[in-house]
């Protein structure tokens, strides 16, 4: 079998590998997953560049999100069988032929959903998800803003608070009058790229927004909390930019709740048939068109740095999966 590996931190393109392995056989409460399909997020390359170092621990085994099916059941496991297809949430370890993993984390998906779909169907969707239901409500018709707005996730979240009554406006890098800010989900999109965005997305907020969510973090996500209405909150899930909120935002901004959602904390808060169900709920959501992605390519395992090459590039083109 073959799997790919990072032995050291450093740019994904350069620190993955390809190498053969022999699969772990199932133990107590474990199955094995032939994997169908895996997705290469933001938070795979940011992990592999060593973002997170003292929960990586090396070699580490990329891969937070994919599909397979159910090929081995190890013993004590009940209400999986061979041949069911799951989603092997919970940890990384996706971009192999065959994952071992706990069967209290294997999670069924719609069967409407093809390999490709369901193999985009947890994170972004069920982030997106969660982050709408949690944080966009409170005023009647409240302002937000969505940076990384071109993104796959900022497309979802621009869709979602639509459907609640909210036209938020798309911050993106580069060319605000892109096609994928242009649909009728957004307020407006401005480029953070233009010196002075604040205020464009000030006009655009009738005085700011209520709630902002930030993929980005560091400086742009920073002057994006200082836009905020008096008691507005910033929603930072991501780390785009590779660098922390500055420390001294939360002094400069006392009245804005900085909240810092990873869904990781939610999943393993929940309990396992609320997280069956919001996975169902985001499938749904995926085959609506709400929560779907387009895939700009899909790589076989071996070509895994030309994989992450292209999901390196900027502009909104669509997802890029490996196919083990």
């Amino acid at each position: 079998m073959r799997r790919a590996v990072v032995t050291r931190f450093g740019p994904a393109d350069e620190a993955v590998g390809v190498e053969d392995y022999t699969p772990r056989p199932p133990g107590e409460g474990e199955v094995q997953v032939r994997m169908a399909a895996a997705a290469v997020n933001p938070s795979d390359l940011v992990t592999i560049a060593g973002a997170y170092p003292s929960r990586t621990p090396l070699p580490h085994i990329p891969g937070f999100e994919g599909v397979g099916r159910v090929c081995a059941v190890g013993p004590g496991v009940q209400g999986l069988r061979e041949g069911e297809r799951v989603l092997p949430i919970g940890g990384p370890g996706a971009w192999q032929q065959v994952k071992t993993a706990e069967a209290r984390w294997c999670f069924r998906t719609l069967p409407e959903l093809t390999d490709e779909q369901a193999a985009l169907a947890y994170i972004n969707p069920l982030t997106a998800v969660r982050m709408v239901q949690a944080y966009a409500q409170g005023s009647p018709r409240p302002a937000a803003a969505v940076n990384a707005a071109a993104s796959a996730i900022g497309g979802m979240l621009g869709r979602l608070l639509h459907g609640r009554g909210v036209r938020p406006v798309a911050l993106v890098r580069g060319d605000a009058a892109r096609p994928a800010v242009s649909g009728p989900e957004w307020a407006g999109a401005v480029s953070t790229d233009r010196p002075g965005w604040e205020r464009d997305l000030e006009r655009l907020t009738g005085g700011g927004p209520d709630v902002a969510y930030d993929a980005v973090g560091g400086d742009e996500g920073a002057r994006l909390a200082r836009t905020l209405l008096p008691g507005g909150r910033l929603v930072h899930y991501g780390l785009l930019s590779g660098l922390p909120l500055p420390g001294d935002l939360a002094r400069s901004r006392p009245d804005v709740r900085i909240v810092l959602f990873r869904l990781r904390d939610w999943v393993h808060a929940a309990p396992r048939a609320q997280v069956q169900e919001a996975l169902y709920e985001a499938g749904r959501l995926v085959l609506d068109g709400t929560a779907a992605s387009k895939v700009q390519a899909a790589y076989p395992l071996d070509r895994v740095r030309e994989a992450v090459v292209a999901a390196q590039e900027r502009g909104g083109r669509g997802k890029v999966l490996l196919l083990p």
